[in-house]
């Protein structure tokens, strides 16, 4: 990526991780590690274009309106995906006896845009519209393909006062989903308290108890990296990439509700139907994989 165009995604992924906030050009360059030269033309680009907004008081500068329509276009785009999606979605529901969900990363977090398949009261309560913060440990088969920045990004939004093991632990959960091509996720109570958060509210209320819970749940076991370390596991999903044109993961199918413990083998026949299953539709959307 040219230095130029590497500036702005970094400008860009940084106002979007504080969406709420102003930030001055000198902070701006402090926090992104350019020289304020650099920031200024940058920055002034960028409010020229609307894609930034500069405050006519204290010349600060926050996310501008024009990034609204390239928003929208994206979601659009995994929307028509969804639509190819659908098929394999009802086949891998009603032939693995499980809730198949389609879902993207749409800026910070993961939004659901599909579902398949009704388990009554053994699949999470998960809808379409639903969200979620694109914070680990959730988003593995977001990250697992993208690059070392986006990565980076995604690990910082731990806050800084995680621990230097447990990012460790984030990274490589990540290198070993893009090693086998699909993510795993252990059962664990903080998850439970998530698909519980998620049925009592509606679509976007209530971010900061959402946050909290997606926090705890990093301390607890939840990303499965290795299969060998026990004869069975109890999953709470198994999910895998569908690549757009660039190669990009424009959408992630995930298997939800295994009704019984699972050992290795029986977790790698799931998988391997998914990922074929993701396959087919990379290949109906002209994909990619990466």
């Amino acid at each position: 990526m040219a230095p130029s165009a590497a500036r702005t995604v970094a400008l860009l992924d940084f106002l979007a991780s504080h969406p709420t906030e102003r930030f001055g050009v000198s902070e701006l360059a402090r926090r992104l590690d350019a020289s304020k030269a650099t920031l200024h033309a940058l920055v002034a680009t960028l409010t020229d274009a609307g894609y930034l907004l500069r405050h006519p008081v204290d010349k600060t500068y926050s996310l501008g309106p024009a990034l609204v329509a390239v928003g929208n276009a994206a979601a659009s785009r995994q929307i028509d995906v969804v639509d190819h999606a659908r098929g394999e979605m009802r086949r891998l529901a009603d032939e693995l006896d499980v809730l198949c969900v389609a879902s993207a990363a749409i800026g910070d977090e993961i939004v659901i845009l599909g579902r398949e398949g009704d388990l009554g009261p053994l699949a999470p309560d998960v809808r379409v519209g639903h969200r979620l913060p694109l914070v680990p440990p959730l988003g593995t088969v977001f990250m697992a393909w993208s690059s070392d920045a986006e990565i980076q990004a995604w690990l910082q939004r731990t806050g800084p006062s995680a621990p230097a093991d447990r990012i460790a632990r984030f990274r490589s959960a990540v290198a070993a989903v893009r090693d086998r091509g699909y993510s795993l996720a252990l059962e664990a109570d903080a998850r439970i308290q998530i698909g519980r958060a998620l049925g009592a509210r509606d679509p976007g209320a209530d971010a900061s108890r959402l946050a909290r819970l997606v926090e705890e749940l990093g301390h607890e076991e939840y990303v499965l990296a290795e299969l060998e370390h026990a004869s069975s596991y109890r999953l709470s999903m198994i999910a895998a990439p569908v690549f757009g044109a660039d190669g990009s993961v424009v959408l992630a199918l995930t298997l939800f509700g295994f009704r019984a413990s699972l050992d290795p083998v029986e977790i790698r026949v799931l998988a391997d139907r998914l990922v074929e299953a993701t396959r087919i539709v990379t290949k109906s959307v002209h994909g990619r994989p990466n």
